[in-house]
C-alpha cells in the first residue's frame, strides 16, 4: 500500500512540475505579445524570470514543495 501511495506522489509531482513549466512558458509568450521587441530570445528569458515570480507561478512551486514534503515523509515512513 505505501508503495503505491509513494508512487502516486511521485506522478503528482512530475505532473505539479510539467504543469508549472507549461504554465511559465504561456504566460511568458501572453507578455511578450503586448511588447514586440527584438532580440526576442532576450526578451523572452526576460519575460520568463518576472513570470517565475508571479503568484499563479509561485502557486504551483508551492503545490510542488508541499507534495515533495510529503513524499519525503511517505519514503521516511517506508524505508
Amino acid at each position: 500500500m505505501d508503495s503505491n501511495v509513494t508512487a502516486l506522489y511521485e506522478l503528482l509531482i512530475d505532473q505539479q512540475k510539467s504543469l508549472r513549466d507549461v504554465m511559465l512558458q504561456v504566460e511568458s509568450l501572453k507578455a511578450m505579445m503586448f511588447e514586440h521587441r527584438p532580440p526576442f530570445v532576450e526578451a523572452h528569458a526576460a519575460q520568463v524570470a518576472r513570470v517565475s515570480a508571479s503568484d499563479i507561478i509561485q502557486a504551483y512551486d508551492q503545490r510542488i514543495s508541499a507534495l515533495q514534503e510529503h513524499l519525503g515523509r511517505l519514503q521516511e515512513q517506508v524505508g
